[in-house]
């Protein structure tokens, strides 16, 4: 019975294995990375001072901080903050479990 594998004994010679460029990386989907939930400080211009959170999808802490000073200076985070300012510095990053 075949099912389409190449026979046990059969390999790739070493010159053609050597000659080969590297595998890439595989690429995986953003909705395969881990949720990180990122919160910014924001003050007011009236003094108050708050928050504003991001859950957003990321290998490591850096690129979820990225990812969300990208999302925080969108259109739409903007006009929830209400003029208020980020402190993007004193931003911290919390991973979803």
């Amino acid at each position: 019975m075949t099912i389409g594998l190449p026979p046990a004994g059969a390999r790739t010679c070493p010159a053609t294995a050597a000659s080969a460029s590297p595998a890439p990386r595989p690429v995986h989907p953003a909705y395969h990375h881990p949720l990180w939930l990122v919160t910014v400080p924001t003050t007011h211009p009236d003094g108050r001072t708050g928050t504003q959170s991001f859950a957003v999808r990321a290998l490591t802490v850096q690129e979820a901080m990225a990812a969300a000073g990208r999302r925080a200076h969108a259109d739409s985070a903007r006009t929830r903050r209400r003029g208020a300012r980020l402190d993007l510095r004193n931003a911290s990053a919390v991973l979803h479990r």
